[in-house]
């Protein structure tokens, strides 16, 4: 009788071991079901993000190519849709290199790869890139950086980090407006921090909040440009990443500055020379 009850016990742990096994497992799978299908959502996004903006980009550059090869227009006309065009092509890339990203992460991760570059470079090749973008809108650039900025982080990462600021900037700056980036002596010692401020519309504090949020009420540039909200999603996300931030402050009415915060390469060294700690 005894060992008739013993095996009746172990029949049960073993049926209640079983249950609970069966149920994590139904549990998981219903958690990875609900992980492929906000993927699945978000690819949904994606794609009409995609189809919206490059349309939008393609038809005005049509338009504006077949104005200029009409040969009915003045010297200083053409150079201003030479310029346009250029304006929207910097726009479209800095978009499409967001979505790319951005399904990139959703679908592979965040993978980095940090090393130590001089962001002074970087930046001032970005504001190059940007020329077309803010002559077009007459925008005055300030830029107060050092000669060096020692960064440590994924080079790819702030390229794309840095083009998102300064289009976005661009993008809520009033005509004849004014672009200033410097160094700022907030944040934590063996960081740099970067400031990018625009003179433009500014954010009342409700919009602020949002301002790293994709998908939500978009706000039109002051040229009645389009945005996603993607770049600074992806842009802080990217920062924390590599160890720093990526944070606002905007003034409704006056303005906006983006600060990103980097480690340093001395502070890599300090760290590794300490053994991580």
């Amino acid at each position: 009788m005894v060992l008739l009850w013993l095996t009746l016990l172990v029949l049960f742990i073993v049926l209640i071991g079983c249950i609970i096994y069966w149920y994590r497992q139904l549990r998981s799978a219903r958690n990875r079901i609900r992980h492929l299908e906000a993927l699945d959502l978000e690819k949904d996004k994606l794609f009409t993000v995609i189809g919206h903006d490059l349309n939008n980009f393609v038809n005005m550059g049509h338009a504006g190519l077949q104005l200029y090869r009409s040969g009915n227009l003045p010297v200083t006309d053409q150079q201003l849709i030479l310029d346009g065009i250029e304006e929207k092509f910097y726009t479209a890339s800095a978009t499409l290199q967001s979505l790319l990203n951005w399904g990139k992460s959703l679908f592979k991760g965040i993978a980095i790869n940090p090393v130590a570059f001089n962001g002074t470079e970087l930046i001032n090749a970005e504001l190059n890139l940007a020329g077309a973008t803010t002559r077009v809108k007459g925008i005055m650039v300030v830029n107060s950086l050092p000669v060096n900025l020692h960064i440590y982080a994924d080079l790819d990462h702030f390229k794309f980090i840095v083009r998102n600021l300064i289009s976005n900037a661009v993008k809520f700056s009033r005509t004849d407006g004014t672009i200033s980036i410097n160094t700022t002596g907030e944040g934590r010692e063996g960081f740099v921090v970067i400031e990018i401020t625009d003179s433009g519309i500014g954010m009342p504090p409700e919009k602020l909040q949002q301002v790293f949020f994709p998908f939500g009420a978009s706000t039109e540039g002051t040229a009645k440009e389009k945005g996603n909200g993607i770049g600074l999603m992806l842009g802080r996300e990217y920062a924390r990443q590599n160890g720093g931030e990526l944070w606002a402050e905007s003034q409704d009415g006056k303005g906006t500055s983006f600060y990103l915060a980097l480690r340093t390469h001395q502070h890599q060294l300090n760290f590794i020379n300490h053994g991580g700690r």
